[in-house]
């Protein structure tokens, strides 16, 4: 059975498996163009690149929080960019157990040409929301908001589904 008939078997079952396609098609053909205008940052480290960048001075904690994800996931990017000389930690003064991450020049230049990056994805992602009649992003923003006001479980067992 091919994956599309599967997925129209099952109805909107799938979705999730539909955008995590998105997601994975997109991030592989961005890493592409990452190579392409010079950045050498995996793609998924886009975010926290940013981050540090608008920040100048960012904890690991404050990067978790600040891209709402979990301590280890941002850990693991940080890592990343520290291989990379992206970056460099150093020890807060006023809290030895902490450190604070800063942009180094290569991060700098990498950040330079990731802005231009994001200016030119959101004219396609623009463009997209017209070409297939539906703006993703605010529907995928309220997506993420009701199913964090209402989770699966809680719609699932609404359904009276027995376990």
């Amino acid at each position: 059975m091919k994956e599309q008939s599967l997925y129209e078997s099952y109805g909107h079952s799938f979705m999730p498996k539909q955008a995590f396609d998105f997601v994975s098609l997109i991030e592989k053909q961005a890493g592409v163009v990452f190579q392409w205008m010079g950045l050498i940052i995996p793609v998924i480290t886009a975010s926290t690149l940013t981050l540090i960048a608008e920040k100048k001075s960012i904890s690991l904690l404050e990067i978790a929080r600040g891209l709402g994800i979990p301590h280890q996931l941002a850990a693991q990017r940080v890592k990343t960019l520290l291989k990379l000389n992206i970056i460099v930690g150093d020890k807060d003064e006023s809290d030895k157990r902490r450190t604070n991450y800063q942009l180094t020049p290569l991060g700098e230049q990498q950040n330079h040409l990731l802005i231009n990056y994001l200016f030119h994805a959101d004219r396609v992602f623009s463009a997209l929301t017209e070409e297939i009649g539906v703006d993703l992003m605010a529907a995928l923003k309220a997506a993420n908001q009701s199913f964090e006001e209402r989770p699966l479980t809680e719609r699932i067992s609404e359904g009276r589904v027995k376990k």
